[in-house]
C-alpha cells in the first residue's frame, strides 16, 4: 500500500510485468477484447495512451492521457495529459491539451512548481496518480493507493473529474 510520507521508487521490470498482468484483467472489466477496441494504445512496455473527453458549455473537447508504469503496482501509474501528435507535454506550448479539472479529488495544474526555483511540471493532483505521492500531498485513508488497485482506478478517477468538474481547456496563457 502506498504511504503519504514515503517517496515512490521506480522498478521498471516490475512495472512492465504488472501492466502485462493487468491489461487482460481490465479488458475483462471493460467488456473488451483488446486495447484497440477501447481506443487505447500501448506506446511502449511502460506507457499506455488513453483518449478522454470533457464537455464544457456544450462543446466536447478531446484529450489524451499518457499513463506511465515505472513504479506500478506499489504505486499508481504516472498520468499526464499530452499533445496527441507528440505524445508528450512541453510547458508552456502544450497547455491547451490539459483540461481544467477543479475537483478536490482531481485537480490539474499546467505549471506546478515544488519550489520557486524548480522547473514547472504538469500535475494531475489525484491520489490515483504517481505524481500525487511524489509531491507528498496529504492523503485521506479512503484515497490511499492499494496494490490491489489497477490502472483502471486512475482512468476512472480522471474520467469522473472530466464528467463532473470540467471547466474547459487551459489556454496558451494557462488561463
Amino acid at each position: 500500500m502506498a504511504r503519504a510520507n514515503e517517496l515512490p521508487t521506480q522498478d521498471l521490470h516490475a512495472g512492465a510485468a504488472a501492466l502485462d498482468e493487468d491489461i487482460p484483467r481490465v479488458l475483462r472489466i471493460m467488456g473488451a477484447s483488446s486495447l484497440e477496441e477501447l481506443g487505447w494504445s500501448r506506446l511502449n512496455k511502460l506507457s499506455l495512451l488513453v483518449p478522454m473527453a470533457g464537455t464544457y458549455q456544450g462543446n466536447e473537447d478531446s484529450y489524451l492521457v499518457r499513463l506511465g508504469f515505472q513504479a506500478y503496482r506499489k504505486w499508481p501509474p504516472s498520468a499526464q495529459f499530452v499533445n496527441p501528435e507528440t505524445k508528450s507535454y512541453v510547458y508552456p506550448d502544450d497547455q491547451r491539451f490539459v483540461p481544467k479539472l477543479t475537483s478536490s479529488e482531481c485537480y490539474t495544474h499546467v505549471a506546478y512548481r515544488r519550489t520557486p526555483q524548480a522547473a514547472p511540471v504538469q500535475l494531475i493532483c489525484c491520489s490515483a496518480t504517481l505524481e500525487f505521492y511524489e509531491f507528498l500531498h496529504q492523503v485521506r485513508p479512503e484515497h490511499v493507493w492499494r496494490e490491489t488497485d489497477t490502472f483502471l482506478t486512475t482512468i476512472t478517477a480522471i474520467r469522473k473529474a472530466l464528467t463532473s468538474f470540467y471547466g474547459g481547456r487551459f489556454s496558451a496563457s494557462g488561463q
